[in-house]
């Protein structure tokens, strides 16, 4: 046994600075709950809430401080104005919108449907999925109500004749038969009805020839039902409000453009403003309270202190980070979408002499307006994929728009397979392989050269 010396660093993270981390990677909506519930427990702490602003008086305050801005910028703003004009009948229009089980509902009342039946078609029309599928077993849902499979199902074909058509099918193949069904002239829709009943799959591999071959039709009627049963709707439910879903996203930066700089704001006039409380601090200043209380309220000053320290340290990083963006990447804010650079948040640390984990909370579930839209924040961290003349990368989304304009200018009857695109790529100075093409297209939702190919009548079938 013995006793050794050693000398070295510790570092030991105080709860402070856990909780300006945690303040950090905050949104602008999460902060605001922060406060407030801080403001719940803390009885020094008064919140003013910033006064709603009409979109005329949120524009006025803008163009009071952007008297130079060009013609960009008009453009921006008559836009906005058009857009918070189109958004505010949008906000209206969701408060009184429907979900899906309430128009079916609304559609049967009046019917001449018993207590029970009503109660089957509450159960059905709260059973169906996302898409306004009904997929479940007839037995379960008879089961659970404890009634008869066939009272089920003569409630699920009443069902099936609402709107929006083709609403309670059990799979894609039904829900497309359904709004043939309806179509006016329905009975000229042979071919689209056994497509849809038998040969979706190849349908969905553009094998149009085989599908002529089997239906025994010329190919120009398989082009035609194609473009009919494109015209489909396989989500009866996607026109409906999904409650759960709904978010609204508050900007944390805006970047607007002036006559020849960019100005960044942070997002801050959506926060209550922290105030401390007059009453407790006449008492506290007094000295007429005993010394416990006394003690109390200075700590509780103190915690008021140490949250609006971190709320203008986190301010201060997001707007640090918004102006090494708006210079790292300033063609896209000039030019918009496809002028992207490679950007690594390690660059962005090694510029603004911060921790890369300080970069990465900063921008974490944070969102930068400008006129080009909405974006989060990472969307400006880019992997640099690809190759240039003199080993230069190129970012994602570039590739993607030079990979849809190659797709867009092909020859439809031969169009590009994956190892071709790559190829087109390359002679743009752009190296990449086979597989990051196929994933790219996937991505971009295009389907590969099969899907693609568009056939023409004197092609052999």
């Amino acid at each position: 046994m013995g006793l050794e010396l050693k000398i070295g660093q510790v570092q030991k993270i105080s709860q402070n600075m856990i909780q300006q981390v945690n303040v950090l990677q905050m949104s602008a909506q999460e902060l605001t709950e922060y406060v407030k519930e801080m403001s719940m427990e803390n009885p020094l702490m008064d919140l003013e809430d910033p006064e709603p602003e009409s979109p005329d008086q949120e524009r006025l305050r803008k163009l009071e401080w952007l008297s130079d801005m060009d013609e960009q910028n008009r453009i921006y703003y008559r836009q906005e104005h058009e857009e918070s004009e189109e958004s505010g009948i949008a906000d209206r229009w969701e408060e009184e919108e429907e979900t899906l089980s309430e128009s079916l509902l609304q559609q049967l009342l009046g019917g001449p449907y018993t207590d029970i039946q009503m109660e089957i078609f509450r159960y059905l029309a709260e059973s169906l999925d996302s898409r306004g599928y009904f997929v479940d077993p007839v037995s379960e849902a008879a089961c659970h109500l404890g009634v008869g499979e066939a009272d089920v199902a003569r409630c699920l074909a009443v069902m099936k004749t609402l709107e929006p058509a083709g609403v309670c099918a059990a799979d894609l193949s039904e829900c497309l038969y359904l709004q043939l069904e309806r179509r006016e002239g329905a009975e000229e829709l042979s071919v689209e009805k056994a497509i849809v009943r038998e040969y979706l799959q190849l349908l969905g591999k553009n094998q149009l020839p085989a599908i002529a071959r089997r239906l025994e039709v010329p190919i120009e009627r398989i082009q035609k039902a194609k473009k009919v049963i494109q015209g489909l709707n396989p989500k009866p439910a996607s026109g409906y409000a999904d409650r759960g879903g709904l978010r609204y996203i508050t900007p944390d930066v805006t970047v607007v453009k002036l006559a020849d700089y960019f100005e960044i704001m942070v997002n801050e006039y959506v926060q209550p403003q922290i105030r401390l409380n007059k009453d407790y601090m006449k008492l506290l200043r007094g000295g007429e309270c005993e010394k416990e209380v006394q003690q109390y309220l200075s700590e509780k000053v103190k915690q008021i202190e140490q949250v609006q320290d971190y709320i203008t340290k986190r301010n201060r990083t997001l707007t640090r980070l918004a102006r090494f963006l708006v210079e790292e990447q300033k063609e896209f804010f000039q030019h918009g979408k496809g002028h992207l650079h490679p950007l690594r948040m390690r660059d962005a640390a090694e510029k603004l002499e911060i921790h890369e984990s300080t970069v990465s909370r900063a921008v974490k579930e944070k969102y930068l307006q400008c006129c080009w839209g909405v974006f989060p924040l990472e969307y400006f961290f880019t992997r640099g994929l690809g190759e240039k003349e003199g080993c230069e990368t190129i970012a994602t989304d570039q590739i993607l728009e030079v990979l849809k304009e190659i797709i867009a200018g092909e020859d439809k009857r031969k169009p590009y397979s994956d190892q071709k695109l790559a190829l087109q790529l390359a002679s743009r100075g752009i190296t990449i392989s086979r597989r990051t093409v196929a994933k790219y297209r996937e991505g971009l939702q295009i389907p590969d050269c099969r899907g693609r190919k568009e056939y023409s009548s004197t092609e052999k079938l």
